[in-house]
């Protein structure tokens, strides 16, 4: 069981550095990292905020690293969802357009309401 979660968590920041940098360039940047992937949502691996990056409009907005994910704009998230699916037909979109995330963290619920940035590199 402890190599299967080293193996997650040395693939899984690998599987979102290479999803960033392939990005088209016209698409904008929330500043989040989420699992990404052939993988699915399931009880063993949640839609979950892995990180935040400084300065950027998720950060802004006050999302945080072990968010889960239940919700974004009007699509629940629910279990046998693929991950790259999640990730590039509702996190990805246009600089300026707004995305709404609904997180679970803890025992409370929050919502936030995203505007995409324009990518920088």
């Amino acid at each position: 069981m402890k190599s299967r979660y080293f193996i997650i968590t040395f693939i899984l920041p690998v599987l979102i550095l290479f999803s960033a940098c392939s990005e088209k360039k016209e698409n904008g940047i929330l500043g989040i990292e989420v699992p990404v992937g052939s993988g699915r949502i399931t009880a063993d691996t949640p839609y979950i905020i892995s990180g935040v990056y400084e300065d950027t409009p998720a950060d802004k907005a006050g999302i945080k690293p072990g968010d889960l994910i239940v919700q974004i704009n009007d699509m629940p998230i629910s279990s046998g969802m693929k991950f790259d699916e999640i990730f590039l037909k509702h996190l990805t979109g246009k600089p300026g357009s707004k995305v709404t995330i609904y997180v679970k963290r803890g025992s409370d619920n929050f919502v936030f309401e995203v505007i995409r940035a324009e990518r920088v590199n």
